[in-house]
């Protein structure tokens, strides 16, 4: 990224992607969510991950690729980046680095919302 209309870009294909992800989760949601709670969200990243992986294989290294894949993609499901770091992981036979990734971002993620929710109910109390 090397020049304003290309970070211009990567800006407004992030909320291009973080539109598109609230709506696709909530048409999902309304449809669907009497048989799976936050289907949508579910929906959402396998669909941000299939498209990940295509643009992945099919875009050259350069603008066009960050944009889509960080901007678009990472405004509709930053999970999809999550699937790819660990696919590419997988392929090099990193197979430590992509143990402790998995690990560090799922139970570390699980643990990072209940911390934040004791934060926020401590500094609740105080005020």
């Amino acid at each position: 990224m090397k020049t304003w209309p290309q970070w211009a870009g990567l800006f407004a294909a992030g909320g291009a992607g973080a539109c598109l992800r609230l709506v696709l989760s909530a048409r999902f949601d309304a449809a669907l969510a009497a048989r799976l709670p936050h289907v949508g969200t579910l929906l959402v990243n396998l669909l941000g991950c299939l498209a990940i992986g295509a643009l992945a294989a099919a875009l050259a290294p350069g603008p066009l690729r960050t944009i889509t894949l960080v901007g678009l993609l990472g405004g509709f499901t930053t999970y999809s980046s999550f699937a790819l770091l660990s696919v590419e992981l997988a392929q090099a036979s990193r197979w430590a680095p992509l143990a402790t990734q998995l690990a560090l971002h799922l139970v570390g993620g699980v643990l990072m919302v209940v911390i934040g929710a004791a934060v926020v109910g401590l500094f609740g109390r105080a005020a």
